[in-house]
């Protein structure tokens, strides 16, 4: 049986074009306005609605907090035409984990793919973005740097804090001549530092490798990092004709959502005393705000205990717009 879906877009092309999309493989709604989506949600059933922010009437925002209350079964997301980052605060609040900009095709698949992920709970793997011939190379995760195919990527493992150095430094080379900026050398950077330093815990939820003061919000790691077998991390690297990416997966799934929610609105809220972000002194969160101001997308795929995989991608021709919002946990 089909699963059912519900678009709530003001802009017929643009409502049109997604329900065309999701509707080879979804039963799919339209609605125009706030009191439309509820007449659905009240006489279909919707197992996902994807509502543009802002809307005739009452906002998507409200539309959400509705179904949060009155039908908690059905899952949401959001779409807009403008900043992402004006909302962070509202997805804080209101624990929304996907964002999705509307400004070219690009984004329809974005949607597409969101969807998917949404209602199958399979939400692992960066082939879920591009076409079938894409190339996942797996195979060789022990042997050293060697450059990913034209359409695909390659993953190596991280078994210390030196091997992470060497192969940082040789991936970020081989990704500016694809022509990534020079600041993919901070991205790879941060994700696997968080891989390395963050992600791997105690059976009693306890840092390994780094020791926290409370008191400063601080942590400071250990020097020289040997992981433990059970801590090593992979990385993966690659291009396509569009796309370059890094994808770094840990064995944990020690990261929260609610965690990158609150260091993104850190670090985008304005104190109002100082003129300055809010996180602007915190000791951590600051390389995860990076991390999505250099990058086009970043995407979170988390099952706790198990798994945090963390996708940056960057667009070869340039600035594609504003950023989705994408974080997804099983």
């Amino acid at each position: 049986m089909k699963q059912s879906i519900l678009i709530v877009e003001d802009i017929h092309s643009i409502r049109e074009a997604i329900m065309d999309l999701l509707s080879v493989k979804f039963n799919v709604f339209g609605a125009e306005h706030f009191e439309e989506a509820v007449w659905y949600l009240s006489n279909e059933k919707i197992d996902l609605t994807i509502t543009d922010i802002r809307l005739p009437g009452k906002s998507g925002i409200d539309l959400v907090k509705l179904i949060q209350k009155e039908f908690p079964s059905v899952q949401y997301a959001l779409m807009t035409a403008y900043n992402i980052n004006e909302y962070i605060k509202y997805a804080k609040d209101l624990q929304i984990w996907n964002i999705i900009p509307k400004y070219s095709f690009l984004d329809i698949h974005l949607i597409e793919v969101m969807v998917e992920k949404l209602l199958s709970n399979d939400i692992f793997g960066i082939e879920k973005y591009f076409a079938k011939d894409f190339q996942v190379l797996d195979q060789n995760i022990n042997s050293e740097f060697e450059e990913a195919p034209n359409n695909g990527i390659v993953y190596k493992q991280i078994k210390s804090d030196q091997d992470r150095s060497i192969l940082c430094g040789k991936i970020s080379k081989n990704l500016i001549q694809l022509g990534a900026p020079k600041a993919i050398q901070q991205v790879l950077e941060e994700l696997t530092s968080n891989a390395m330093i963050r992600a791997p815990r105690t059976n009693e939820g306890e840092y390994k490798y780094q020791f926290e003061i409370p008191s400063h919000d601080m942590v400071v790691p250990l020097d020289n990092i040997q992981l433990m077998p059970e801590d090593y991390f992979l990385i993966g690297y690659g291009s396509t004709e569009s796309t370059i990416f890094i994808v770094v997966r840990d064995q944990f799934g020690s990261l929260r959502k609610e965690e990158i929610l609150h260091r993104l609105d850190r670090h985008i809220s304005i104190d109002e005393t100082t003129g300055f972000p809010k996180g602007l002194e915190d000791s951590h969160g600051r390389g995860l705000y990076i991390c999505r101001e250099i990058s086009d997308q970043l995407i979170f795929n988390i099952k706790p205990g198990v798994c945090t995989e963390t996708i940056a991608m960057i667009n070869r021709e340039g600035r594609t717009g504003f950023k989705s919002l994408s974080i997804y946990e099983v």
